[in-house]
């Protein structure tokens, strides 16, 4: 179980995918447009998402040529939401 936790976490350790998920927390969107959202070339954010989506924290489907995410996991979601909080209230 710990190893498990730690995995998750260091899934979530990089800023782009911490950005990519909280992009997702809209609701789901192409590859494209997550990267325009966030500022990341194509590719880059094809990267990041499919290890989001490899770490069990998003789900993804095909539409057309594109290829649609989604949150799938929010307990991830959650956690960035309450790192950010606890980040806020020391900063006040």
């Amino acid at each position: 179980m710990i190893a498990a936790v730690a995995e998750r976490l260091a899934t979530l350790a990089v800023p782009n995918r911490v950005a990519l998920l909280d992009a997702l927390r809209a609701g789901e969107a192409t590859v494209q447009e997550l990267a325009d959202l966030v500022g990341l070339t194509h590719q880059m954010a094809s990267h990041h998402l499919a290890v989001l989506y490899r770490g069990g924290l998003l789900s993804r489907r095909r539409e057309g040529a594109a290829t649609v995410y989604a949150v799938d996991d929010w307990s991830s979601s959650w956690v960035i939401e309450q790192v950010a909080q606890s980040l806020s209230d020391d900063d006040a």
